[in-house]
């Protein structure tokens, strides 16, 4: 179904059998357009007008910063309303520094899996800043963004809450 990346089977599956049709609607969306231009899609091709309906308020692009022997950072670019009401993350912010005091984790596996271009949904909670202090469970999905094509330089992610 996907082109380009290694859509990781069980994520297919769950995809696949979602109620929650959003999760497809991106896939589909981002795949056909890597179809239709024969690559990875760039950042700037990602038209938000085009997208789905109903996904823009959990999207989010993250950019891929490269510095010579380091490893790459990633720094959050747009997030969407539904993750800025949950999260403390902002724009411009980096994934390590959203990350401080906890170890690297599935999470930034996550990012890393993307940039080798492995397609996966993970699953994890928050603890949500607010007076109850609830837990939220939510899922993420990233893509890969290409600028020349091949290297893997910004993601796009959708992040569905369950609370």
């Amino acid at each position: 179904m996907v082109l380009f990346v290694e859509l990781d089977p069980a994520a297919g599956q769950w995809i696949a059998s979602n109620a929650d049709r959003r999760w497809a609607l991106l896939l589909e969306y981002w795949s056909n357009l890597a179809q239709r231009l024969d690559r990875l899609p760039k950042r700037a091709e990602i038209d938000p007008v085009g997208l789905p309906v109903g996904l823009l308020p959990n999207i989010f692009l993250v950019d891929v910063v490269r510095a010579d022997g380091a490893p790459p950072r990633f720094r959050f670019r747009l997030l969407g309303a539904s993750i800025t009401a949950r999260e403390r993350v902002r724009p411009g912010q980096y994934l390590d520094e959203y990350m401080t005091g906890t170890p690297p984790d599935d999470m930034t596996r996550h990012y890393l899996d993307c940039l080798d271009r492995r397609v996966r949904v993970r699953r994890t909670n928050l603890a949500w800043d607010h007076p109850t202090k609830e837990f939220i469970s939510y899922h993420v999905m990233l893509l890969p963004l290409s600028s020349d094509g091949t290297l893997v330089d910004a993601l796009l992610g959708l992040a569905i809450y369950e609370a």
